[in-house]
């Protein structure tokens, strides 16, 4: 398990062995400016000052466009997050995954008077396994599923956004 520092984890909650405690509340910032307008531009800091994102509004919305923009980065959490989540999984049923990578789509509509929201996202996990992937069919659909349900990201937006997974295995 990735040291938690890595994810904003405040740095004095106590964590043995990569073990985290499911009675624990933790805490995660991420600090932001904007500068301008619609055509404006702004950045994210996470809380260690490791990461620096400029952001604007995407050119679909009027905006200039440029490195990336909320709707990407939504898409990166929840495309993240799910990896995590499903390699964790399968590595407590012991799968032999070499390798997942994952693509993630998501679907903006408006929505009468309250703007724009995400009506979809779709996740497109492809995972590799050493040996025959028809052996371990089952179990992979199995983390699969599991990983969906587990996955901070996916908990967030249930009911409100159709959220698919379509993966696929290969050898």
């Amino acid at each position: 398990m990735a040291d938690p520092r890595l994810f904003g984890i405040l740095k004095d909650h106590a964590h043995t062995k990569g073990l985290v405690s499911m009675h624990t509340k933790y805490v995660f910032r991420v600090f932001g400016q904007w500068q301008g307008g619609m055509h404006g531009r702004g950045e994210l800091v996470n809380e260690e000052q490791t990461i620096r994102t400029p952001f604007s509004v995407a050119e679909e919305f009027g905006g200039i466009g440029g490195p990336t923009n909320p709707e990407e980065l939504f898409l990166s959490a929840a495309c993240s997050c799910y990896l995590i989540t499903l390699a964790y999984v399968a590595e407590k049923m012991r799968l032999p995954i070499k390798k997942i990578e994952c693509e993630a789509e998501g679907r903006v509509s408006p929505h009468e008077d309250e703007g724009f929201h995400f009506t979809e996202i779709i996740l497109k996990p492809h995972i590799e396994v050493e040996g025959d992937p028809k052996t371990h069919e089952f179990a992979i659909a199995r983390a699969v599923h599991l990983a969906q349900q587990r996955c901070v990201i996916s908990r967030a937006v249930k009911g409100t956004v159709k959220y698919e997974i379509k993966p696929t295995v290969k050898v």
